[in-house]
């Protein structure tokens, strides 16, 4: 780690990949800013095999396509560590996702590391060492970087491509190749990263919402997200969720009446402001039949809380019986939609998390298995 191999040169970058090139696994990071923009800027990137490992710098003067080549061959397997934010990079910089991948963070899930396992929590289950998080928020974009922050970014993948056969075999050992496969499948879907302006109001969260504020919502989250593709600014930059919901209650007529709305930016000019106008007056010409539907989460289901606590006691023991995390098997909301008879689409109820608690839901709720206390711990019991 004393002589850090920083990569800001064409010549030397074709060498690095073609090195690569020969490789059956890789390692990759990325290190990016996204605070002040729409789109993450990609300050570095990190590569590592067992035997060698460099930092390319995208902002230097160099051709990043001999990467783009090594990340797109599918006869190498790039390891990533929750690699969903540096496959979005990749796909905003290129329009392609790579293949084939692995995310350790996606197979820590599966090996009782909780549902979100943090990397420093890997790497001292898997290889017993402590990482330091001084420069886990370093400003990546300042140059030249310090000795301090190039040591951090290279331990990243130098670390990730030791765990991945550590944590590969763990994963062989409880049988739960096939259940890693499918989840880590679902990364590689574009749609998860296109994100359609016309479906982003869907992320919206809102209290007791109606059709007519769900459909003047919906216009006016696509009329931002056009907007802050166009000025690259981040979406509460231009103008917040809670802004947007309150618009689409009051429905404002003219401008002094947007203005009076508690929160408005005073960045947004009388031409945003007639924007936002044009777009509700267009919201409120849409037919009745073509207004959103309100989402089932969203409903208000009246569901009996002991039932509810039933339900949770049995999530709880198949996350301890299974060694994963409750929030990865299933939330409170399909519990909820689950006791409303809602059942269809639900994922608890497909692939492993069937297997693991799904099936027992059913036996549950046709009165086929019970609870009791040994040993002050909850037993399930067949009926």
């Amino acid at each position: 780690m004393d002589k850090i191999n920083i990569i800001k040169d064409n010549y030397t970058l074709k060498d690095f990949c073609d090195k690569c090139l020969k490789e059956k696994v890789l390692a990759i990071d990325t290190e990016f800013i996204r605070e002040n923009t729409y789109y993450p800027i990609l300050c570095l990137v990190q590569i590592a095999s067992e035997n060698f490992s460099a930092i390319i710098d995208p902002l230097s003067d160099i051709e990043m396509e001999p990467v783009w080549e090594l990340l797109f061959n599918k006869k190498i397997l790039k390891v990533f560590h929750a690699g969903r934010q540096d496959i979005e990079i990749i796909f905003n910089l290129t329009g392609k996702i790579p293949e084939p991948i692995y995310d350790t963070q996606v197979a820590g899930m599966f090996c009782g590391l909780g549902d979100q396992v943090s990397y420093d929590v890997l790497v001292n289950k898997f290889l017993g060492l402590s990482l330091t998080k001084e420069n886990q928020f370093s400003n990546w974009l300042l140059r030249p970087l310090t000795k301090s922050q190039l040591k951090y970014a290279l331990l990243d993948v130098e670390c990730l491509i030791k765990v991945f056969p550590l944590i590969k075999k763990t994963i062989k050992e409880n049988k739960r190749e096939e259940w890693v496969e499918k989840e880590i499948r679902y990364l590689t879907n574009k749609e998860l990263y296109y994100t359609k302006p016309n479906e982003v109001w869907q992320r919206i969260k809102i209290k007791n919402p109606k059709r007519d504020v769900l459909n003047t919502l919906k216009f006016l989250a696509e009329w931002r997200e056009i907007e802050c593709k166009k000025k690259n600014v981040p979406r509460n930059r231009l103008i917040r969720n809670e802004i947007l919901i309150s618009l689409s209650k009051l429905k404002p007529q003219n401008i002094l009446s947007i203005k009076k709305v508690r929160g408005i930016p005073k960045t947004l000019s009388d031409g945003d402001l007639n924007k936002i106008l044009g777009v509700i007056k267009t919201s409120q010409n849409i037919d009745i039949d073509k207004w959103p539907k309100i989402p089932k989460y969203s409903k208000k289901l009246n569901i009996n809380k002991e039932s509810l606590d039933l339900l949770k006691i049995l999530l709880s023991y198949c996350s301890q019986q299974s060694g994963l995390a409750e929030k990865l098997i299933a939330d409170a909301d399909e519990l909820r939609l689950i006791l409303n008879d809602q059942k269809e689409d639900l994922k608890v109820f497909n692939g492993w998390r069937n297997e693991i608690f799904g099936k027992f839901v059913n036996l549950l709720l046709k009165g086929k298995i019970a609870f009791t206390i040994k040993d002050n711990k909850i037993i399930k019991i067949e009926i």
